[in-house]
């Protein structure tokens, strides 16, 4: 008769695939979570607002405002970016911006005594203590055919509204700098005053508009309008006009590969070849995965000290999401495997090496899968 000991090492090694199937579940339910989470936020579709919401749209083609529109046109240069934090969402640039009105505008301003300072906001700039705003001549210059142009001087830190981390840090960055009618009487629902680009707008960055890990892509100075979401006290809720500067960077992936994923890579690498390791050193085997799992949470920490609190998933992030599983699938499979050795008589030993070490090699495979599934799931989602 056989003893209990030896009837519950038989049944342990008659089971391989639990740990895999288990790791299976683990993987099938973690993709239904995300899928989940990526999905569209449920309930907002519902909420009945009693007004227009907040919009800023893009501008309908020049040809088919009405005549009797009053035109500013507007111009950019920035001459340089600097002091970005991802963290705060803000950076700082220095430049020049120049517009040039009619005289309808002009006799409007002198009208209502609106100052050339006062003709225009930078609607996401912050922190206006620390902040230059200023003409460059003390009063607008005259132009042929009753126009006047007047240059400022601005510098100023600007918060960024557009910035997204999907694919970070494989993603691009997108730094406006937004110009927009001041006056209430500028609105739609008096003069309707519109910002246009300047037909000689042109080198919108100078050479040190530059910023370190990133690459410029391109700039657009395109116009919009943007309707508030208050009526401020007032009887209607305001759309005014706005020229929005977008200077679009792209992550320099080499750079990006090398400082967070190369590190991740290597980390996964050792254990998915964990595995190979003979069935038979199961305190090495254990130490493995542990040790991954501490080295893949510092990696995550350090990454997110560089970045805000995101309501998703980068696309590291999910890369690590996916290794934590791996990390702690391997561990439940070499505990697996070591009391199954540890419990084998001396003479079955061989036999449970073999089994251990392909119930191994099917984990290897799918935990292989596993990982770059997610990864082009994550990349092209």
């Amino acid at each position: 008769m056989p003893d209990n000991n030896t009837v519950k090492g038989n049944s342990r090694r008659e089971r391989p695939w639990i740990p895999v199937l288990a790791c299976l579940l683990v993987a099938a339910v973690t993709g239904l979570v995300w899928l989940r989470s990526s999905g569209p936020v449920s309930g907002h579709s519902h909420i009945d607002y009693g007004f227009e919401p907040e919009s800023v749209v893009p501008l309908g083609p020049i040809k088919d405002l009405p005549r009797d529109t009053m035109i500013i046109y507007a111009g950019i240069h920035v001459s340089k970016v600097y002091e970005l934090s991802l963290q705060s969402r803000t950076f700082s640039a220095d430049g020049f911006l120049w517009l040039e009105w009619p005289a309808s505008v002009q006799e409007q301003m002198i009208r209502e005594e609106i100052a050339p300072l006062n003709l225009f906001r930078l609607v996401n700039g912050i922190e206006s203590w620390d902040s230059t705003l200023e003409t460059v001549t003390s009063e607008p210059e005259p132009l042929p055919g009753g126009r006047f142009y007047q240059r400022y001087r601005f510098s100023s830190r600007f918060y960024d509204d557009q910035i997204g981390f999907k694919r970070d840090p494989f993603g691009s960055l997108s730094l406006p700098v937004i110009i927009e009618v001041a006056p209430a009487s500028m609105s739609n629902k008096y003069s309707d005053v519109h910002l246009i680009p300047h037909h000689h707008v042109n080198g919108f960055l100078g050479k040190s508009g530059s910023l370190s890990g990133y690459r410029l892509d391109r700039a657009t100075f395109e116009p919009y309008l943007h309707k508030y979401p208050s009526r401020f006290g007032s009887w209607y809720q305001p759309t005014f006009s706005q020229m929005r500067l977008e200077i679009q960077y792209r992550s320099d992936y080499w750079s990006a590969f090398v400082n967070w994923v190369l590190p991740l890579l290597i980390v996964m690498a050792v254990v998915l070849m964990a595995p190979s390791v003979a069935g038979s050193l199961g305190d090495v085997r254990i130490a493995i995965p542990s040790t991954a799992l501490l080295t893949l949470i510092f990696l995550q920490q350090a990454y997110h000290s560089g970045i805000p609190p995101l309501p998703y998933l980068t696309f590291l992030d999910e890369l690590f999401a996916c290794s934590y599983l791996i990390a702690m699938a391997l561990f439940v499979l070499f505990t697996w495997g070591t009391n199954v050795y540890a419990s084998t008589p001396e003479s079955e030993r061989a036999e449970a090496s073999r089994r251990i070490d392909r119930t191994d090699f099917i984990f290897q495979c799918c935990a292989l899968l596993f990982f770059a599934g997610t990864a082009l799931v994550a990349w092209f989602r």
